[in-house]
């Protein structure tokens, strides 16, 4: 008698619990059905959405359109041109060589890259893995038409890369390169004698058993993948694909959402590296004034209104796309779009998915008086390192906007997004503005980058 109590109170438990998370999970999905459709105009014609949590797939959909002229809908297993989300696959390749003592984390890059430039300071391994070595953004801070070519070998796009001045001193600073993992796809086919593609595939891809995550290559044809848009002054057209050869190590994969989830089971059943190998890597760079980064070995360490993420977005001609685990929360999402955007919205969009799949509300644009936002607008200067910044703040039609005419400063006009009255966001970039009174009873603007605080503005007209 006593021993059918007790099961008959274990299964209702269990009963209770299976009807919580279904009722839960239900919640999620309706709050998701109505959320996507309504953002999803303003980023792509389509994309797909999975959620994982404790190891089960709770919410895995497609929307909008695969192809806009055909009308072929979107659907969940479609291939996606991941960029620079496949900065961790090539990072994961390295640290597996880190382990067998071919490579070491503190070795500088002429050890493998014999006539890549001192340029007066050491360059390490982990310098390229941080996106900490000061080396210039083959992409978007060089241009060198002398060196141009329809498609590259790696050794021309180290040579691209190589001569250029550094942004500052290895390990000083934090700022994102694509050069820097060109640079480590170059270095894994010297330690190794093999292709980067070929290494790639049998000591990665094969190891964690991805069926549907492919080295691009632009000859074949892809029947699983939807056609890739670009957005330019709110029009969407057909984007002209970036050629593999320049996009190389750096971001030249395509996967879909089961094996993009796929590939984090086996990074964390140690399928690929150790536990420890794999802790590092998902750990800020510290810098020698004890400050962190957001960014270790091949992802961003970020957090959602507290809750820790571990992350990485990619974004290339035609497709973006976003990973999220919240490891506390055990929650594991992906967001694949067929559009390539100037702006963050994929991200934000993602941020609010993953505030929902977590049990949190999401945050509104916080909306500010006119008067107040008028009050803002100036000149607004400071000097660093004996040059002189400026930032001009307008107001047009209700909004904000906030520009650099610093070139070195890389900030065109752009929407300023209030979190309160006095504080702000953009979406291009990692960056927040305060604007408080100073001792005079005037504005001026804090900065805050992804360190902390930046600098303190000074307004002078």
């Amino acid at each position: 008698m006593i021993k059918s109590l007790y099961l008959f109170i274990i299964s209702l438990l269990l009963l209770t619990n299976s009807y919580g998370q279904s009722k839960q999970a239900k919640k999620l999905s309706k709050n998701l059905d109505e959320l996507i459709p309504k953002r999803l105009t303003e980023i792509a014609p389509g994309c797909v959405v999975m959620i994982v949590k404790d190891d089960k797939v709770v919410y895995k959909k497609a929307f909008g359109l695969a192809n806009t002229e055909l009308n072929i809908p979107m659907q969940p297993n479609m291939l996606f041109r991941t960029g620079s989300m496949g900065k961790q696959y090539t990072a994961i390749a390295v640290l597996q060589l880190v382990e067998q003592g071919k490579i070491g984390l503190q070795d500088s890059v002429q050890k493998y890259i014999k006539d890549f430039p001192a340029k007066g300071y050491t360059i390490t391994i982990e310098n390229l893995l941080t996106n900490t070595s000061g080396i210039k953004d083959y992409l978007s801070e060089i241009s060198n038409p002398s060196k141009q070519k329809e498609t590259y070998t790696p050794k021309d796009g180290v040579d691209y890369i190589k001569d250029e001045p550094l942004n500052f001193k290895p390990g000083s600073e934090y700022r994102y390169s694509n050069s820097n993992y060109y640079l480590l796809g170059y270095i894994i086919e010297t330690v190794t004698g093999k292709t980067f593609e070929s290494y790639l595939k049998e000591n990665v891809l094969d190891k964690a058993d991805l069926k549907n995550t492919f080295y691009i290559h632009s000859e074949n044809n892809i029947p699983n993948m939807p056609q890739g848009y670009s957005k330019f002054d709110g029009k969407i057209e057909k984007a002209t694909l970036q050629e593999v050869t320049i996009l190389y190590s750096a971001g030249a994969l395509i996967s879909n959402a089961d094996d993009i989830y796929k590939w984090h089971q086996a990074l964390y059943n140690q399928q690929l590296v150790k536990k420890e190998t794999l802790d590092k890597a998902t750990t800020p760079f510290q810098f020698p004034d004890n400050t962190f980064s957001e960014y270790g070995y091949g992802w961003f360490i970020k957090n959602i209104d507290g809750s820790k993420t571990i992350e990485h977005s990619g974004s290339t001609d035609g497709f973006q796309s976003d990973e999220i685990y919240l490891p506390n929360e055990g929650v594991f999402i992906v967001t694949l779009f067929n559009c390539y955007e100037a702006d963050m919205d994929w991200q934000l969009l993602t941020n609010d998915i993953a505030r929902l799949a977590i049990g949190k509300t999401i945050n509104n644009t916080f909306n500010v008086k006119d008067t107040i936002l008028k009050s803002y607008v100036g000149t607004y200067e400071v000097t660093l390192n004996n040059v002189n910044h400026k930032l001009i703040v307008t107001f047009t039609d209700g909004r904000l906007f906030i520009e650099a005419f610093n070139p070195d400063d890389r900030l065109p006009k752009v929407l300023l997004y209030a979190k309160s009255e006095s504080e702000f966001y953009m979406k291009e970039a990692p960056l927040r503005f305060e604007f408080v009174k100073d001792t005079n009873n005037v504005f001026k603007i804090v900065t805050y980058n992804n360190r902390g605080k930046d600098a303190e503005w000074t307004k002078t007209q």
